[in-house]
């Protein structure tokens, strides 16, 4: 049974990544293919059919979930709407609302300084639109994020013409609880604790610490809920002690943490504790062996059946792939090392994190390997300070003169807990950054470690060399690909930035910039991708010019990478004198294992952006010409043939006239520009210089790659859809 229902999920786990991919597919031809499938391996007795008939399902369920949510194609006009959920950012909030308009309702979200109740209803002029996205692989995207909670639309309120408290009684407890929780809080705990504590309890990620994320210890948050679990627990306990019937207390409990669930919208993870546990309550009515492992897959396939998008949330994966670590990994550790509570303690977190160790690669791109150490020392005072949590917010109203101590206790564990953290995670030597895997990637290695954790001995030996082999994939997969050969252009928005990677070598032309009060275009995409992609070391960083949009990102770059050599021209020497530049003159050249670099215009002294550093890159015979924000009269001077051309200054209209596109003679031109930016880069005069070209534009196309590893093929990261 438990291999059907495992079939089962990987069968709707993998709909959603052939959806994402090719979401225009035809619906019939995918549940036709499905249920023929599905039929020949129900003639051939095999268990695979419930995979195909959960692709089918999944893939029917998924079409309607998505091609249902229409908000974002409204045109703008007055609307009402509820306030169902609230988050508080570092400016402002962040609402999760209900749309009403006749029998249309919707969940969209929205970013907003007024401080509004949980339930308030209210009449807005609105705008509608897709939320943002990631337009470089490999990073954060907030539009899948919201797709895991089922909106599909973000709302820009113009103007709100009227307020009306709900009739809601549900909504109205859950503004209450949020109150309350930020009230008992924030007035008798720190800051730093504070937020902790809120974090845990509502789910909000308000903690400007990423020192917990960076050792691995996601799970310990609401992200996994371990805490829902001792919650739980604890509750049980509590009921037993006081000689009430187990039929009752776990009733009870369930009601409990279903309350509790409803009053902080029901995070996946809450919904993993509740599902198993009304399950184990009907084997336990009904007389029925209890079987957890079986109880977890089913409580995620019924997820999925209802939101099969629920696979793009981290918290949802963490939280049950942390359980079903504890539930197959920790028994088989407990049984071989866990003699000692110390050691029980070791072997629990060595369990967890061995069965989230290739998610955490996924999500964050990195490992450390004082994780385990950390968990060890991180881990008891946590239990701690839940059920001290807890018991002060139960306690509260009521003795609240009398729970100094506790509050005192608990500010002393968090605080001790967050530093441990921050200290760990400061030894920069322990952290290891990968290629980032993609998710089966991810799952193969969980499934590799369930596999090496349960086999027994003989076995493993008589395997050996097939375990070696499948470890040695896992691994190769997770460095960089040392025989790539690429020139990418990086959406850095209104910048340029462009990598090449030399096998395994690394050479940027230019960083991108510049840093603005609400966005660091450096810590937001450059560094995160860069990161992303295993890269340590950069062998060289060529700098244009001495625009922000063209070098802002330096010191970012710098302080995070080993950067062996900055180039650039005579003209720019002193806004980058810190970094003791190589100075490039006319004809000289870079050598790459591949081909070179070879600077051809050393900048001029004239008007504005005439200081531009001119490269040509050839690759494998593949000439690629970039000249920063050269403009035309000065382009004019260039007498070189090029297959690819880097169009100066974001396709100004002050660069790339038509006689010179026809002298150079590009098969290939890239704009680097960023959308709606203020300029109208690029020029309409400029793309009509162009149009006889093929054309990659980061404002539609997001990062190309050019790979040049074989034969000329080029990527672009989006692709027209709605996920990509």
């Amino acid at each position: 049974m438990r291999k059907s229902i495992l079939l089962f999920l990987f069968g709707m786990m993998a709909v959603v990544g052939a959806f994402i991919s090719f979401e225009q597919i035809n619906i019939f031809i995918v549940i036709l293919l499905s249920f023929g499938l599905g039929f020949i391996f129900y003639v051939k007795n095999s268990k695979l059919i419930y995979f195909f008939l959960a692709f089918a399902i999944t893939f029917l369920s998924a079409k309607i979930n998505f091609h249902n949510k229409e908000l974002r194609f409204y045109k703008p006009d007055t609307y009402k709407f509820t306030v169902y959920e609230k988050r508080k950012m570092e400016e402002g909030y962040r609402y999760f609302l209900i749309f009403e308009n006749n029998k249309k309702h919707e969940k969209t979200v929205s970013f907003m300084e007024d401080d509004l109740a949980i339930g308030e209803v209210f009449l807005a002029q609105a705008n509608f639109k897709s939320p943002q996205t990631n337009t470089n692989s490999n990073l954060f995207s907030y539009r899948k994020y919201l797709s895991s909670k089922e909106i599909f639309s973000e709302t820009e309120i113009k103007k709100i013409y009227k307020k009306v408290n709900t009739n809601n009684l549900g909504l109205k407890l859950r503004n209450d609880f949020y109150n309350y929780v930020h009230k008992v809080f924030e007035k008798n705990i720190s800051k730093r604790a504070a937020d902790f504590c809120i974090s845990v309890v509502l789910g909000e990620n308000i903690i400007d610490d990423n020192s917990i994320r960076d050792l691995g210890l996601s799970h310990i948050l609401a992200v996994s809920g371990l805490h829902i679990d001792l919650l739980f627990t604890f509750i049980l306990f509590i009921l037993r002690k006081l000689r009430i019937n187990y039929k009752y207390s776990y009733a009870f409990a369930i009601i409990l943490a279903l309350v509790y669930g409803y009053l902080i919208a029901f995070p996946f993870s809450i919904i993993r504790v509740i599902g198993v546990n009304i399950l184990g309550y009907l084997a336990f009515l009904y007389k029925k062996p209890f079987d957890k492992i079986k109880a977890t897959l089913i409580t995620a396939v019924l997820i999925l059946l209802i939101n099969p998008f629920a696979i793009l949330n981290t918290g949802f994966v963490l939280s049950f792939v942390a359980s079903f670590s504890i539930l197959l990994i920790y028994p088989e550790f407990e049984r071989k090392f866990g003699k000692t509570y110390f050691r029980k303690i070791f072997t629990f977190t060595l369990a967890i994190q061995l069965g989230i160790l290739t998610f955490l690669v996924y999500y964050f791109g990195r490992i450390n390997i004082l994780t385990i150490l950390a968990n060890f020392l991180v881990l008891p005072i946590f239990n701690i300070s839940m059920y001290l949590i807890f018991i002060v917010l139960l306690f509260s109203p009521l003795f609240k003169a009398f729970l100094k101590i506790g509050f005192l206790s608990l500010d002393f564990l968090v605080r001790s807990m967050l530093n441990i953290t921050a200290v760990l995670s400061r030894v920069n030597i322990s952290v290891i950054d990968f290629n980032k895997p993609n998710f089966l990637l991810a799952l193969y290695g969980f499934l590799l470690v369930l596999i090496l954790v349960n086999l027994e001995r003989k076995l493993i030996k008589r395997n050996i060399n097939l375990l070696m082999v499948s470890a040695m994939i896992l691994i190769l997969s997770l460095a960089s690909d040392f025989n790539k050969v690429s020139y990418q252009m990086i959406d850095i928005g209104q910048g340029d930035s462009f990598l090449i990677n030399d096998r395994g070598n690394y050479y940027l032309i230019d960083v991108g910039g510049p840093n603005y009060k609400t966005y660091n275009s450096g810590e937001k995409v450059l560094v995160p991708y860069l990161k992303s992609l295993g890269i340590k070391n950069i062998e060289g960083i060529f700098i244009s010019h001495e625009d922000n949009d063209h070098m802002g990102n330096l010191d970012l770059v710098c302080d995070n990478f080993n950067v062996y050599n900055i180039y650039s021209n005579k003209l720019n020497v002193e806004r980058l004198k810190k970094y003791k530049p190589v100075v490039l003159n006319k004809n000289d050249k870079i050598n790459l294992s591949s081909g070179y670099i070879e600077c051809i215009y050393e900048g001029s002294d004239g008007e504005e952006n005439a200081n531009s550093l001119g490269l040509l890159i050839n690759i494998k015979g593949i000439r690629i010409l970039s000249l920063g924000d050269l403009p035309s009269e000065y382009e004019r001077e260039i007498d070189k043939k090029a297959d690819i051309l880097k169009l100066s200054h974001h396709g100004s209209k002050t660069s790339s006239d038509r006689g010179f596109i026809e002298k150079i003679d590009p098969q290939i031109v890239l704009i680097s520009a960023g959308r709606n930016n203020k300029y109208g880069h690029p020029n309409e005069e400029v793309l009509k210089n162009v149009s006889d070209r093929l054309i990659y534009n980061t404002q539609d196309d997001g990062l190309v790659e050019i790979d040049l590893t074989k034969n000329l093929r080029i990527n672009t990261y989006l692709k027209g859809g709605y996920f990509r």
